[in-house]
């Protein structure tokens, strides 16, 4: 599965998303005017009343877009807030990461493995504790900003192996893109939905009148002329309504088999999501959601959340047999109960992980861009090994605030003594004397730690960091800085660890939605040259295996590149531009770059560690998931 390709797909299908939406809103206007209509028939005791007026039909379509817009609109700025909200209006409450409840742990460490696996940040994870069926979602305008959500019963009823299944089927639309669709996708409903609400509102106030008239003992129409007129509008919210349904299934549908496959190639253990479904199949309460905003958020979760005529998911059975060829139908009956919690697949892992430490991998530039935005098995139990690997001083610091923020500034600070007490001196001057001592304190536990856990851990934080308030996040951005330019030297990873936290958390904390903005290379070469040749001077010491890694890196760039040299100088500020450019690209743009960054780093076909962390790192600040090298990859 091709990452950038399918970044591409759901991209394109906005533009199905908004003709549909538009089809949706003509009808609608045209189903009020006729109703208008109608009621001015029932009224008028002329028979010359014109069946198309002009002036009326006008009217009637400015209100109607008006009243349809606006509540789009409305809903839309809503959920600019990102994932949570989504899950927080659907009863969800998020799960503190030092929870002790089995069945969340489990659910934690199945979410970390997975985001860890596919080098996307670790989203935060929500229990809709309301909700006893088997469901789940994730919601998000990004990886940066999204969330994975399950229901009571999926965490609590699943065996860890279908708890994975139903975890990777959610990755899969987060890799995708699939979630920024979906999200849109409750925006627009809102607004053809609206019409009912217009017609109950319009019953309401009706009811009020006909009160006024019988007690005044009127004979008039008024009465009569509002309740057919309600009664219309509620008839055509609800054709509204089966519209959205109709549009959430031709969105949803067949992006729903390709999830389930993605699952299965993710795990490599089809019976983990087939036993989910068929879970799903034999329990009475199945995957029905009873919040009332399930039905605008119906088509983002793993089975159908409510039942329609037009269901935004494919029956159980098919995609049963899509995993499981040999299904024949039928489900056992399952009854709410707690699953057996087994224990996570990272125990025992951590000694080799050890083992492979310091080793150069042995790789191909093709091989690494293959990988971006795919999971394998390895990569799952490699991830597992990572979380093994990571201190449980470490961990517990990432559970709040002060610990997350001291782990992520102590991760920048330099090797050389002279260099972090310079440093640390700069850092005092600003921060707070709470952050400083914290920092000292857990630099401790940092103190040699493997260079392949420092991008995990920074994704470990995430969740945490989301947390803080906008303040807090605007000075952790300023001490970070501090840290990155204490020395004036070009220390290209703790830049990019750098640029990774920040353009992470500006979605969570600005509402910074990436629009596409550079759909050609030739227009941002100068930040390609930039990119490339810091990369060739860090990757390679000898200054003409650099000069050779950066013409490598630049021939695979497909623009005009014959007079492009090395730039004599690379600055901070310079190669932050190129990444906001990089970040701001169209898929295949970054594909470009990112395939000319492979090739430059890995010019002679060897990695070291840190090399291989670095290369990520830049591929994290253009929100390219790469998943940690594997020392197999070499093949």
């Amino acid at each position: 599965m091709d990452f950038f390709v399918q970044q591409d797909k759901s991209r394109s299908k906005t533009g199905l998303l908004v003709f549909l939406f538009i089809c949706a809103v003509l009808f609608v206007i045209a189903a009020v005017y006729a109703a208008i209509m109608a009621v001015m028939v029932y009224n008028s005791s002329s028979m010359e009343i014109k069946l198309f007026n002009p002036k009326l039909f006008f009217t009637i379509s400015g209100v109607t877009l008006a009243i349809i817009l606006v509540s789009s609109i409305t809903k839309i700025i809503a959920l600019s807030k990102g994932g949570s909200y989504v899950a927080e209006s659907l009863g969800g409450r998020l799960v503190n990461s030092s929870t002790q409840n089995p069945d969340e742990r489990k659910l934690l460490n199945v979410v970390e493995e997975m985001a860890i696996a596919s080098g996307v940040p670790v989203p935060p994870v929500y229990v809709l504790n309301d909700e006893k069926s088997i469901n789940a979602f994730a919601a998000g305008f990004s990886p940066n900003d999204a969330v994975v959500a399950v229901t009571l019963g999926c965490c609590s009823m699943l065996s860890r192996d279908e708890l994975q299944g139903v975890v990777a089927h959610e990755f899969s639309h987060i890799l995708n893109g699939d979630m920024r669709l979906n999200i849109r996708l409750i925006g627009f409903l809102s607004g053809i939905m609206v019409i009912a609400t217009v017609g109950q509102i319009i019953l309401r106030s009706g009811s009020t009148t006909r009160r006024r008239s019988y007690r005044s003992r009127s004979s008039g129409k008024g009465g009569g002329q509002i309740l057919i007129l309600a009664l219309l509008f509620l008839a055509i919210g609800y054709i509204g309504v089966l519209l959205g349904r109709l549009i959430q299934s031709a969105v949803s549908r067949q992006r729903e088999y390709l999830a389930d496959a993605s699952a299965v190639q993710f795990t490599r253990n089809p019976s983990g999501i087939a036993s989910a479904l068929k879970k799903i199949g034999g329990f009475s309460g199945g995957s029905k959601i009873i919040s009332p905003s399930a039905g605008e958020t119906c088509h983002m979760f793993f089975s159908s959340a409510i039942s329609s005529l037009f269901s935004t998911h494919p029956p159980l059975p098919e995609r049963i047999q899509r995993i499981e060829p040999g299904f024949k139908g039928g489900f056992d009956v399952v009854k709410a109960g707690v699953s057996p919690v087994e224990t996570s697949s990272a125990a025992g892992l951590k000694s080799g992980f050890a083992q492979q430490a310091g080793a150069d991998i042995s790789v191909s530039a093709d091989t690494v861009v293959s990988h971006v935005g795919n999971i394998s098995p390895e990569n799952i139990a490699h991830s597992a090994e990572i979380l093994a690997a990571i201190p449980v001083k470490i961990k517990e610091e990432l559970n709040d605030i002060l610990g997350a923020s001291a782990i992520v500034c102590a991760l920048l600070l330099d090797k050389d003594p002279g260099e972090k007490k310079k440093q640390m001196e700069l850092l005092e001057r600003s921060a707070p004397l709470g952050l400083v001592r914290q920092i000292t304190i857990v630099e401790k536990s940092l103190k040699g730690i493997d260079p392949r856990l420092r991008l995990p851990v920074l994704d470990l934080a995430i969740p945490t960091l989301r947390q803080m308030s906008f303040g807090q996040y605007e000075n952790l951005k300023k001490y970070t800085d501090i840290l990155v330019r204490a020395d004036s030297k070009l220390t290209i990873f703790e830049f990019s660890f750098k640029e990774v936290l920040t353009h992470r958390l500006d979605t969570a904390f600005k509402n910074a939605r990436q629009k596409i903005s550079y759909k050609n290379i030739t227009v941002i070469m100068s930040d390609a040259v930039c990119l490339l040749t810091a990369l060739a001077r860090v990757g390679h010491t000898d200054k003409k295996a650099a000069e050779d890694a950066f013409r490598a890196a630049i021939s695979n760039l497909p623009a005009k590149r014959e007079a492009l040299e090395m730039d004599k100088k690379t600055s901070f500020s310079a190669l932050h531009t190129a990444l906001e450019h990089f970040a701001a690209a169209s898929s295949g743009v970054k594909k470009a770059i990112f395939d000319a960054c492979s090739q430059c780093v890995l010019f002679d076909k060897k990695v070291s560690i840190n090399e291989a962390e670095l290369l990520r790192a830049v591929a994290y600040s253009m929100d390219i998931p790469v998943p940690p090298f594997l020392s197999k990859d070499a093949k």
